[in-house]
C-alpha cells in the first residue's frame, strides 16, 4: 500500500464577467483506511471555499443592488428632464407603432401589384422591379 498523504487542491477561476469562481476541493487518497480525524481538515478547507465563495457571491449582489439603484436614479433624473411626459411618450410611441402597419400594409399591396403585373408580362418580379426603376431592397 503506498503511503504517499492526502493531495488536497483548489482552483479559483475568473469568468468573463469579472466574477471570481473558486473550484471544487479535490481529495485524492492512496489509501482506504485512512484515519477519519484526517477528513475533518478537508471538510474544514470545503467550509472554508463555500465561505469565500458566499462572500464574494454576496459583494457582487451587493455591487449589482448599487448599480440598480444608481440607474433607477438616472432613469428618474432623465425623466424629469425630458420635455415629454411619460404617457405623451407612450402616446408617439404607439402612433409610430401604428404607421409602421399602415407602412407594411402598403408595401405588401404593392409586392402583390408588382407580382399580378409580372404574370400578366409575362416576366418575374425583378425585371418588372427594374422596369420601374425600383430596388429589390424596397
Amino acid at each position: 500500500m503506498d503511503s504517499s498523504p492526502t493531495k488536497r487542491s483548489s482552483k479559483t477561476e475568473t469568468s468573463a464577467n469579472g466574477i471570481s469562481q473558486v473550484g471544487e476541493l479535490v481529495a485524492t487518497s492512496p489509501a482506504s483506511n485512512e484515519d477519519p480525524g484526517d477528513l475533518s481538515g478537508a471538510l474544514s478547507t470545503k467550509k472554508t471555499l463555500e465561505n469565500a465563495k458566499d462572500k464574494e457571491l454576496e459583494e457582487t449582489i451587493a455591487s449589482l443592488k448599487q448599480e440598480l439603484e444608481a440607474l433607477d436614479q438616472k432613469k428618474s433624473e432623465l425623466l424629469l428632464e425630458s420635455s415629454l411626459s411619460l404617457d405623451e411618450a407612450r402616446r408617439m410611441n404607439e402612433e409610430h407603432i401604428d404607421l409602421l402597419h399602415r407602412y407594411n400594409d402598403i408595401k405588401d399591396a404593392g409586392q402583390i401589384l408588382f407580382g399580378k403585373l409580372a404574370e400578366l408580362k409575362g416576366k418575374t418580379v425583378k425585371e418588372v422591379y427594374m422596369d420601374y426603376g425600383v430596388s429589390l431592397e424596397d
